[in-house]
């Protein structure tokens, strides 16, 4: 085992490189086939694909990764996992279980060697070391080269894991889930950047809770608690996976970073989708439409039902919208604009949505930190 192996192993704490490098330099150090990588999932009693690395990739490779397998299907990854110890089995043995011959005749395997990854005496996942080219004998060596190869996965993988786990607690708020105000303004200026080089459009919706502070004394800090988090799950409902990113920017204020979304066109585009979240559905937003996202929010929240009480109390929000290039150039003059139409929406009477007015922040301000 060289020094050059452990280090290309352990020295990513992301969980995605950590994996390719634990299959692939276990391929190479034992000259396999193919390395798979599962994680052990005992509560559901099922494997998940994590990763894999063959020496000829193929094209369903991609959709294998992220595939489970219940251990009912698979005899010898139970038996591996749940007693912590190798299982070898060869497609040359008569008395390999009909189960495992048929799976490994499927998959064109002539060895396959189960090596468990185990972590402070508990096994997390498994390697499955694959060969086809011939019907092979794991030796001592190779078997202990394994066991060594599994337990660096196993610490390195768990490292990446936990690494994972405190970044994400760094950048969520610890209430609602969403992300926290220190992680939006990393992303905004990440966005900001990205809109200007690629001439692309991008939008941002502040949100306020009308008479939040009415409502807390009325009701009490923990029902006011309980309305945040909920308010949460509204928001991420209507929102793009994967593409918006919604925070709770402070108290009660909320933002949403909108990408390769303009203010063009809101107006018609708004009152369609609050036509259609009225009568109980919620339409698909319009890619030029930052308005009528804020819309759709706003009307949103009004129809729901928030608290536990017999008549609960009618919750609302304000909402305020702002474009680059329309309104701004920076991402600080972007969150000031966006401020102002919230402020102008409060005054206008509430439960509204109010749309900055064009060339009132196209003056640059500092970048926001």
């Amino acid at each position: 085992m060289t020094a050059e192996i452990i280090s290309d192993i352990t020295s990513s704490l992301v969980l995605d490189d950590v994996l390719a490098s634990v299959a692939r330099r276990t391929a190479e150090v034992l000259d396999l086939w193919e390395c798979d990588i599962y994680d052990y999932r005992a509560g559901e009693q099922c494997t998940v694909a994590l990763a894999l690395w063959a020496r000829e990739p193929h094209a369903a490779d991609g959709d294998w990764v992220g595939s489970t397998h219940t251990l009912v299907e698979q005899p010898s990854f139970a038996r591996a996992l749940g007693e912590c110890r190798m299982i070898e089995n060869r497609i040359d043995d008569p008395a390999l279980p009909d189960v495992e011959r048929r799976r490994m005749e499927f998959w064109n395997e002539q060895s396959c060697l189960l090596v468990p990854l185990v972590f402070k005496d508990e096994a997390i996942g498994c390697l499955e070391l694959v060969e086809k080219r011939h019907a092979r004998h794991f030796g001592t060596e190779e078997r202990e080269l394994a066991v060594t190869m599994a337990a660096l996965a196993a610490v390195a993988i768990q490292n990446a894991r936990l690494y994972g786990d405190v970044e994400h607690l760094a950048i969520t708020d610890g209430l609602t889930g969403l992300y926290n105000h220190r992680y939006f303004y990393d992303r905004l200026a990440q966005e900001v950047a990205r809109a200007q080089r690629y001439d692309l459009p991008l939008s941002l919706l502040m949100i306020d809770i009308d008479d939040f502070k009415a409502y807390n004394d009325r009701s009490g800090h923990r029902a006011g608690d309980a309305l945040l988090r909920q308010l949460g799950v509204v928001l991420r409902s209507q929102m793009r996976r994967q593409i918006d990113l919604v925070a709770r920017y402070g108290g009660e204020e909320f933002a949403v970073i909108l990408p390769s979304t303009g203010v063009a066109g809101a107006a018609r585009a708004g009152q369609r989708l609050r036509d259609a979240v009225n009568k109980g559905g919620l339409a698909g937003g319009d890619s030029d439409a930052a308005h009528a996202v804020g819309e759709r929010i706003r009307s949103s929240v009004a129809g729901q039902t928030f608290g536990t009480t017999e008549r609960p109390p009618v919750i609302t929000v304000s909402v305020g919208v702002a474009s680059l290039p329309e309104h701004a150039t920076t991402a600080d003059a972007l969150v000031d604009q966006a401020d102002a139409a919230l402020y102008r929406a409060k005054r206008f009477g509430k439960n509204r949505v109010e749309v900055e007015r064009v060339g009132t922040g196209a003056v640059a301000g500092p970048d926001a930190g």
